[in-house]
Protein backbone atom coordinates (compact mmCIF):
# COMPACT_ATOMS: atom_id res chain seq x y z
CA UNK A 1 0.00 0.00 0.00
CA UNK A 2 1.18 3.45 -0.82
CA UNK A 3 1.13 6.17 1.81
CA UNK A 4 -1.39 8.93 1.10
CA UNK A 5 0.16 12.32 0.40
CA UNK A 6 -0.51 14.89 3.10
CA UNK A 7 -2.48 17.97 2.20
CA UNK A 8 -1.05 21.48 2.44
CA UNK A 9 2.49 20.31 2.16
CA UNK A 10 4.76 21.98 -0.24
CA UNK A 11 6.06 25.38 -1.08
CA UNK A 12 2.82 26.95 -2.37
CA UNK A 13 0.24 25.35 -0.12
CA UNK A 14 1.85 26.58 3.08
CA UNK A 15 -0.04 29.20 5.12
CA UNK A 16 2.16 32.17 5.86
CA UNK A 17 2.83 32.84 9.50
CA UNK A 18 3.10 36.30 11.02
CA UNK A 19 6.85 36.01 11.15
CA UNK A 20 6.97 35.21 7.44
CA UNK A 21 4.82 38.18 6.43
CA UNK A 22 6.51 41.44 5.76
CA UNK A 23 5.11 44.25 7.81
CA UNK A 24 3.42 46.85 5.72
CA UNK A 25 3.64 50.45 6.76
CA UNK A 26 0.65 51.53 8.79
CA UNK A 27 -0.66 54.47 6.80
CA UNK A 28 -3.70 54.90 9.02
CA UNK A 29 -1.53 55.50 12.04
CA UNK A 30 0.46 58.17 10.21
CA UNK A 31 -2.77 59.80 9.10
CA UNK A 32 -4.09 59.85 12.65
CA UNK A 33 -0.88 61.40 13.94
CA UNK A 34 -1.06 64.06 11.27
CA UNK A 35 -4.71 64.78 12.09
CA UNK A 36 -4.09 65.28 15.79
CA UNK A 37 -3.49 68.97 15.22
CA UNK A 38 -6.05 71.07 17.05
CA UNK A 39 -7.44 72.46 13.82
CA UNK A 40 -11.19 71.91 13.42
CA UNK A 41 -12.29 69.96 10.38
CA UNK A 42 -14.86 71.17 7.85
CA UNK A 43 -18.00 69.84 9.59
CA UNK A 44 -16.84 71.37 12.86
CA UNK A 45 -16.19 74.70 11.12
CA UNK A 46 -19.68 74.61 9.59
CA UNK A 47 -21.18 73.77 12.96
CA UNK A 48 -19.34 76.68 14.61
CA UNK A 49 -20.52 79.08 11.89
CA UNK A 50 -24.11 77.87 12.30
CA UNK A 51 -23.90 78.39 16.06
CA UNK A 52 -22.52 81.92 15.61
CA UNK A 53 -25.30 82.80 13.16
CA UNK A 54 -27.91 81.33 15.49
CA UNK A 55 -26.52 83.33 18.41
CA UNK A 56 -26.58 86.55 16.36
CA UNK A 57 -30.16 85.86 15.22
CA UNK A 58 -31.23 85.15 18.81
CA UNK A 59 -29.63 88.41 19.98
CA UNK A 60 -31.45 90.30 17.22
CA UNK A 61 -34.77 88.69 18.18
CA UNK A 62 -34.19 89.54 21.86
CA UNK A 63 -33.43 93.16 20.94
CA UNK A 64 -36.57 93.44 18.80
CA UNK A 65 -38.70 91.87 21.54
CA UNK A 66 -37.29 94.26 24.17
CA UNK A 67 -38.08 97.27 21.95
CA UNK A 68 -41.57 95.94 21.30
CA UNK A 69 -42.22 95.42 25.02
CA UNK A 70 -40.98 98.96 25.77
CA UNK A 71 -43.38 100.41 23.17
CA UNK A 72 -46.26 98.37 24.58
CA UNK A 73 -45.51 99.53 28.15
CA UNK A 74 -45.36 103.17 27.04
CA UNK A 75 -48.66 102.82 25.19
CA UNK A 76 -50.36 101.13 28.17
CA UNK A 77 -49.12 103.86 30.50
CA UNK A 78 -50.40 106.57 28.16
CA UNK A 79 -53.76 104.83 27.78
CA UNK A 80 -54.10 104.41 31.56
CA UNK A 81 -53.48 108.15 32.11
CA UNK A 82 -56.06 108.99 29.47
CA UNK A 83 -58.73 106.68 30.91
CA UNK A 84 -58.10 108.00 34.44
CA UNK A 85 -58.52 111.59 33.26
CA UNK A 86 -61.69 110.83 31.29
CA UNK A 87 -63.30 108.68 33.98
CA UNK A 88 -63.16 111.39 36.71
CA UNK A 89 -66.58 112.60 37.79
CA UNK A 90 -68.11 115.17 40.11
CA UNK A 91 -70.16 114.24 43.20
CA UNK A 92 -73.34 114.35 41.15
CA UNK A 93 -71.88 112.07 38.45
CA UNK A 94 -71.04 114.69 35.85
CA UNK A 95 -67.70 114.36 33.95
CA UNK A 96 -64.91 116.78 34.92
CA UNK A 97 -64.30 119.05 31.97
CA UNK A 98 -61.05 120.39 33.39
CA UNK A 99 -59.18 117.09 32.85
CA UNK A 100 -60.75 116.55 29.42
CA UNK A 101 -59.63 120.00 28.31
CA UNK A 102 -56.08 119.26 29.46
CA UNK A 103 -56.10 116.04 27.40
CA UNK A 104 -57.29 117.93 24.33
CA UNK A 105 -54.60 120.57 24.87
CA UNK A 106 -51.94 117.84 25.08
CA UNK A 107 -53.16 116.29 21.84
CA UNK A 108 -53.03 119.66 20.06
CA UNK A 109 -49.48 120.32 21.31
CA UNK A 110 -48.38 116.86 20.11
CA UNK A 111 -49.85 117.53 16.66
CA UNK A 112 -47.99 120.84 16.41
CA UNK A 113 -44.78 119.11 17.49
CA UNK A 114 -45.10 116.55 14.69
CA UNK A 115 -45.61 119.13 11.95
Amino acid sequence: MKPKPQKNTGKFNKKPTKADQKQKPNFKQKYKQKKQDNKPNKPEIRKMIRQQKAAEAQAERDKINAEKEARIKAYKKQRLEKTKAISKRTQRGQPLMKDRMQLLLKQIEEMKGRQ
